[in-house]
């Protein structure tokens, strides 16, 4: 009787054995198939996010072509219109060299031209100015006359150098200055005169050259 029990209970404990395997099976195929399923998920989930994270790039970089390619054309436009403007910049600063040799030249010929005609213009000098001329005039005389009479010795020279009044200096320094080839501007500004003082010295000068 209690080997009958024994062996009831042991065949309970195999059936249960059995029915906790077949559950313990089950589960593990339903577990393998849920994986499965997750795992097939994940990579479909996966494939969808890698093609609309590449299509996304393509765009960008198509995007980003798209852009560089209207940069260099830009930087070309930019360096085509910075040449342009550095050689009408250098045609305008040589037609300005240009201008300004043409303006001095003509102001050279004009410059030329009014002193032509101021010298070929008879001047109408005022009385006052004549008789201011005139005591020039015998005053140059008087010097002339003196240099005339003056054959005496180097000592005695030397003597009547020392003995010349300033208007026999001012007047000897005119001649030397002009023969140096200064003109009578620059004479009479050197030593503070008229330009027609200096001009009708010269004049009477050469007119009458020392002996």
């Amino acid at each position: 009787m209690v080997t009958f029990i024994i062996f009831i209970w042991l065949i309970i404990l195999s059936v249960v054995s059995l029915i906790n395997l077949s559950l313990l099976i089950s589960l593990w195929k339903k577990f393998n198939n849920f994986s499965i399923t997750i795992d097939s998920s994940i990579e479909d989930q996966s494939n969808t996010l890698l093609a609309r994270f590449q299509k996304i790039t393509s765009s960008r970089l198509r995007a980003l072509d798209n852009k560089i390619e209207i940069l260099d054309q830009l930087i070309r436009d930019a360096d085509e219109a910075y040449m342009k403007s550095f050689s009408m910049l250098t045609d305008l600063e040589k037609k300005n060299d240009e201008l300004k040799r043409v303006k001095t030249v003509e102001r050279a010929k004009r410059e030329r031209s009014h002193f032509s005609s101021v010298d070929s213009e008879k001047v109408e000098i005022p009385e006052p100015v004549k008789k201011e001329e005139k005591h020039f005039v015998n005053e140059y005389y008087h010097l002339q006359n003196s240099f005339k009479n003056s054959n005496s010795s180097d000592i005695q020279s030397e003597s009547k150098e020392k003995n010349k009044n300033p208007e026999q200096i001012l007047k000897e320094k005119i001649i030397e200055y002009y023969n140096k080839g200064m003109g009578i501007n620059e004479i009479a500004k050197m030593l503070d005169k008229g330009s027609g003082e200096i001009k009708l010295i010269i004049d009477l000068y050469y007119k009458n050259p020392l002996k």
